[in-house]
């Protein structure tokens, strides 16, 4: 972030403030060190910026120095006022302000979207292509460094009628309970991703010959005080690197065909 030891004009700031983003890897640390150089710069009690866009979905409140929106002056001139930028003293005009405010949504919105395309939205866990991504590099390291891992797909059992009988709101409530419920049974380090519809992927360290049977348990017991209106249960294939596959094509293949092996049982 850019730094002075004399005061700018605040026009002069915004230009700097707008490079800096550009090379910014993270929205949100960019606003927070903004809002930090603002209040620095022009020797500020307290600086905080309030947003509420479109890709937002609701109102954000970020405050300098990441402190807590609790209590004193923030809370009680900001967080309840429109969208823009408020300092204490009051220092910029809306000709400043405006554009600080939009560099701060912007930033917002590049972290929001940097979100959207690695995680699937009604889960939470990774989607298709950063489980695929995920899944060469798990294979890349297994080859060079012999770690062994397994690759679970793991698929809800009569999904289909209970979107056909419940209707589309309650499966999509399914959906979110097996997110919740992976994320509760797998340790860290595991990885886990909605693979596509109602089938779920997820690479798992070490390799457990009892696996499908343990997982399958495990998730059927998360998830079972989570849905008042369905009980859920899973079918499980998997493969383990390096010992019966090297690749990433022949891992899921693998791990495919015994999945549909044990849905035919």
């Amino acid at each position: 972030m850019v730094s002075g030891t004399t005061q700018r004009p605040p026009e002069e700031l915004v230009v700097a403030l707008a490079a800096e983003l550009s090379s910014s890897q993270s929205g949100i640390a960019f606003i927070y060190a903004a809002l930090d150089q603002l209040v620095e710069e022009y020797a500020l009690a307290d600086a905080v910026v309030v947003l509420e866009g479109q890709l937002t979905g609701h109102r954000q409140v970020f405050r300098a120095g990441r402190r807590a929106l609790r209590g004193g002056w923030a809370t009680d001139q900001a967080v309840s006022a429109p969208p823009g930028l408020y300092t204490d003293p009051p220092l910029l005009g809306p000709e400043t302000a405006k554009p600080l405010t939009d560099l701060c949504e912007v930033a917002l919105r590049l972290d929001l979207l940097a979100h959207d395309a690695t995680y699937d939205e009604l889960t939470g866990l990774f989607n298709r292509r950063s489980f695929d991504e995920l899944l060469r590099q798990a294979v890349s390291r297994s080859v060079r460094y012999g770690w062994a891992f397994t690759l679970v797909l793991v698929d809800l059992n009569r999904f289909k009628q209970i979107n056909d009988t419940l209707g589309h709101p309650v499966g999509d409530q399914v959906l979110r309970a097996v997110g919740r419920g992976l994320r509760s049974v797998l340790r860290t380090g595991d990885v886990a991703a909605r693979f596509g519809g109602d089938e779920f992927a997820v690479i798992l360290d070490g390799t457990d010959p009892d696996v499908d049977r343990s997982l399958a348990s495990r998730l059927t017991a998360a998830t079972a005080g989570m849905l008042r209106t369905v009980q859920i249960g899973f079918t499980v294939g998997s493969a383990t690197a390096p010992d019966e596959a090297s690749d990433p094509e022949r891992l899921l293949k693998l791990a495919d065909d015994r999945l549909f092996r044990a849905k035919g049982r």
